[in-house]
């Protein structure tokens, strides 16, 4: 590269770099900041390089009148601008701490928000589910209470399936097998929901099994004498 002009500003040494790349000129700026160092404007000038190859177009281009500058334009001292940029980016870090802060918030409040939402959807099916409380009973193997629980549902609803079902489910689990069919047997009367019919088989099924059990373990009664020679 070559060097085209020097500048003792810096704002004007800007300005004519700023024209050349508007017209696609390649070009660099050199020792820029001497100034704000110490150095001397005259001692060390800015230097304005360019491409060789470019070096007549952007002659061309710096020698071509623009826009006259009003009367009372005042670029500025090196240590003005310098200030000026400062405090621009000193803006922008401002504004961009803003928005980082404003969005932590907005997260946070999202978060509760959501936590309140799931809170309420698991809550208030809980509280206003009659079956709730004993489906937790029997979540905790309390079939005592799950049955306690069940039966006065059942009592306020007698003519419902689905208590008829878990009061089946109840005793099925507590080992009341009779009872199991009778109240699997009152729910398949009321209705005939899938399923329902094959957990009924299961009950007797079982029962069953084990009354067989327990009849092929009886054991047999000993020979009162044994028999003559």
């Amino acid at each position: 590269m070559v060097t085209l002009r020097t500048y003792s500003n810096q704002v004007e040494a800007a300005m004519a770099k700023s024209l050349l790349d508007s017209h696609d000129i390649f070009c660099r700026l050199a020792d820029e900041n001497v100034n704000l160092y110490g150095g001397g404007p005259l001692a060390m000038p800015i230097r304005l390089l360019v491409a060789e190859d470019q070096a007549q177009e952007a002659v061309r281009i710096l020698e071509t009148r623009g826009p006259e500058l009003p009367s009372d334009f005042d670029p500025g001292t090196p240590t003005e601008t310098q200030t000026r940029k400062e405090d621009t980016t000193e803006q922008v870090l401002s504004e961009l701490r803003r928005l980082r802060y404003e969005n932590q918030w907005m997260i946070i409040v999202g978060i509760i928000v959501l936590v309140i939402v799931m809170y309420l959807a698991f809550e208030i099916p809980r509280r206003t589910n009659p079956w709730s409380r004993v489906q937790e009973a029997v979540r905790r193997y309390d079939y005592e209470r799950a049955l306690s629980l069940a039966r006065k549902i059942v009592s306020e609803h007698p003519d419902d399936y689905y208590g008829h079902e878990y009061l089946g489910y109840i005793y099925y689990h507590m080992g009341n097998l009779d009872q199991a069919e009778r109240e699997y047997s009152r729910a398949y009367e009321l209705s005939l929901p899938h399923g329902l019919e094959a957990k009924l088989n299961a009950v007797r099924n079982r029962r069953d099994h084990q009354s067989h059990i327990q009849s092929t373990e009886t054991p047999l009664p000993l020979p009162t004498s044994a028999p003559s020679p």
